[in-house]
């Protein structure tokens, strides 16, 4: 299995996967494409890079806080809890789960879209502009 997460930062200014001189989703697509000849299980890639932008971001531009980006999973607080022995001594710093960051109010989201044995993920945000 593999994971690739992309980078998505300052939160809220259209950088989800952005990189200096880099492009950085024709440059995962074309990873993905290799690791498909040679077999690796990527079921459900999309025929371009911008194939690959659409099915987890939704929108060039999208922002973290954007509804557009696509969730891969929904976790309870109770799952995270459960996965996460230390969640009580984060809550003085970070406030009680699921907080207001990648959370839908109820659960924490994770970002991003299962290829086969890949996931593509979209770095979890970690502040408000101006209070990282």
């Amino acid at each position: 299995k593999l994971a690739v997460t992309v980078f998505s930062f300052p939160p809220d200014k259209g950088n989800v996967g952005t990189a200096a001189y880099l492009n950085v989703f024709s440059s995962i697509f074309s990873v993905l494409t290799d690791l498909k000849k040679d077999g690796y299980n990527v079921d459900g890639l999309p025929e371009t890079a911008e194939g690959l932008i659409e099915d987890i971001l939704h929108d060039k531009e999208a922002k973290f806080s954007s509804p557009n980006l696509n969730v891969a999973y929904k976790m309870s607080v109770r799952e995270y809890e459960k996965l996460t022995p230390y969640a009580k001594s984060l809550e003085e710093s970070w406030g009680k789960p699921p907080g207001n960051l990648n959370s839908d109010g109820a659960n924490l989201l994770v970002y991003g879209k299962q290829y086969g044995n890949v996931f593509i993920g979209v770095q979890p945000t970690f502040g408000y502009e101006g209070d990282p």
